[in-house]
């Protein structure tokens, strides 16, 4: 996938709130605010001094004039995509490919979808994707996208998400009833060698995934090579649900 929008280098310097980021455009030295597209904690990236990436994206209503796309790893330089929707793009693009084994089969994508039958907790949750194979098989798709490496292994969630819960609950129902589904994480950077749940952060969403796995949900686990101009799913990783606390 190759972007369609261009980025300058700047230094982080802090960040207000979950959503918004204060940095120092190496070109000019301005100050800036810029929008943060990922929610999650990310302590460990965005460090005082952090090399980052930046698009200036001024729109009407805005409150930053810019975005923050990519962030380098402080210690290895390893360039990381910060950008949640990027996963799910990157995913679809592979589907269209026929990229991605697990799915071959399956040829016709529609994105967005809401399942039929009753949801957990009455609410009704719209999945990233349903395919449908020539034979009319069903499989429901739901992308995630992990940004936290430790040791060579991804860590997903970054924060608390029970809506990522109630998604795989969901999903667990659906294969109860002999539908085919899937949970497929999208790591945002090439130095994964495995994917496990972070059970210390969240394990509720933890117990929810290795519970759901065990109604038959397909986990799987995808790597990303990211440059500042493109980004492009390298291959599966490893998925490990035991309770390594």
């Amino acid at each position: 996938m190759d972007f369609d929008f261009t980025t300058e280098p700047a230094e982080f310097i802090e960040r207000p709130n979950r959503f918004v980021v204060v940095a120092r455009l190496r070109g000019t030295g301005e100050v800036v605010r810029a929008h943060c597209p990922d929610p999650g904690r990310l302590r460990e990236l965005l460090l005082p001094g952090a090399a980052v990436h930046l698009s200036p994206h001024a729109a009407p209503g805005r409150r930053t004039a810019h975005s923050l796309r990519f962030v380098e790893h402080p210690q290895t330089g390893v360039l990381i995509s910060l950008e949640s929707n990027l996963a799910n793009r990157l995913f679809h693009e592979a589907l269209l490919a026929r990229a991605l084994p697990p799915f071959a089969a399956y040829r016709a994508i529609e994105r967005e979808v809401t399942p039929p039958g009753p949801h957990a907790g009455g609410v009704r949750s719209r999945f990233d994707f349903r395919l449908t194979a020539d034979d009319g098989r069903v499989c429901w798709v739901e992308v995630k996208s992990a940004t936290l490496v430790e040791e060579g292994t991804a860590l997903f969630p970054d924060a608390v998400t029970a809506r990522g819960r109630r998604h795989v609950q969901e999903l667990a129902a659906l294969a109860g009833a002999g539908i085919a589904t899937s949970v497929c994480f999208v790591i945002q950077r090439p130095d994964a060698l495995r994917l496990r749940p972070q059970w210390d952060r969240d394990p509720g969403f933890s117990r929810a995934l290795q519970s759901a796995a065990g109604a038959g949900v397909r986990v799987h686990a995808f790597r990303a090579l990211v440059a500042l101009d493109r980004a492009e799913i390298l291959g599966p990783v490893s998925v490990e649900l035991a309770d390594w606390r």
